[in-house]
């Protein structure tokens, strides 16, 4: 991933070839080297490995995908399911947030509305770092839970 995707506290997944392939962190910092011209991230892991700190290379990071089941852990529910596309609904603070998602999973749209007229709508919601770049945006400040 590009170094100017990501923010402190996002959530990604480490790919190969690294050791830790497969393990879920998040982003706790950033430094580029400049020997290599590379950005690294140091990255809180949990998963198998159990919890560490570790130097990661920007090209070993990918993000995860928002599935329905983390929309469940993290208190979504199923509104509305039509024949092309299921909605997803929670009240979080003031916001009502919503994400319309088609029925093979491609995330359509995330439309947040504070009860007060201001809307904010995102046409590409496909990864857990952008619900939470989503949710800064609008100064919720609900963790995102993915494991």
């Amino acid at each position: 991933m590009r170094a100017e995707e990501l923010m402190i506290n996002d959530w990604i997944v480490i790919a190969e070839p690294d050791r830790y392939a497969g393990a879920t962190g998040q982003i706790k910092s950033l430094s580029y080297h400049q020997e290599s011209d590379a950005a690294y991230f140091f990255v809180f892991i949990q998963g198998k490995f159990g919890y560490l700190l570790k130097e990661v290379c920007s090209d070993d990071i990918r993000p995860i995908p928002l599935t329905p089941e983390i929309l469940k852990k993290n208190g979504f529910r199923i509104v509305f399911e039509g024949e092309l596309h299921v909605c997803y609904f929670q009240d979080i603070g003031r916001f009502h947030v919503e994400i319309k998602v088609d029925k093979v999973g491609i995330f359509q749209k995330l439309s947040m509305c504070d009860g007060l007229g201001n809307n904010v709508t995102i046409i590409e919601c496909r990864f857990v770092h952008q619900l939470q770049h989503a949710f800064i945006l609008c100064g919720i400040k609900n963790q995102i839970i993915t494991v």
